[in-house]
């Protein structure tokens, strides 16, 4: 099945869930589109994608484990290589984040991450 680009970004940021804690996205104050720069825009997008197979990987392994214990174990695993992968892609988890609940709010910063995650995102 190809995922689309909407679905891309939601899994995306369904994916983030798994990096935040509830408290952290509570004290989060939603940041205005012209807050971001063209440059963390595109390394969001980047990262969004790296996150979205982490997330994809870990529904596979998920499926297939054995114990409710291996599920944590799978979902601590992803959760640090989600990060690790925000991180390489030059943002902070808050600057992520940041961007995510930003974009949920702003249509244009929405359609603007959705275009580059169409150009981006693999075949």
């Amino acid at each position: 099945m190809q995922r689309t680009p909407h679905s891309l970004i939601l899994g995306g940021i369904a994916a983030l869930l798994l990096l935040v804690t509830p408290p952290a996205i509570a004290q989060q104050q939603p940041a205005t589109p012209s807050a971001f720069t063209q440059e963390q825009i595109e390394a969001f997008v980047d990262a969004a994608i790296e996150v979205q197979q982490v997330q994809t990987e870990l529904d596979a392994q998920a499926q297939q484990a054995q114990s409710p214990e291996e599920v944590t174990q799978l979902q601590q695993q992803a959760q640090a290589d989600a990060s690790q992968a925000v991180e390489a892609n030059g943002l902070s988890v808050d600057e992520y984040t940041a961007i995510a609940q930003a974009a949920n709010q702003d249509p244009q910063l929405y359609a603007m991450i959705v275009d580059l995650m169409q150009q981006r995102a693999p075949q």
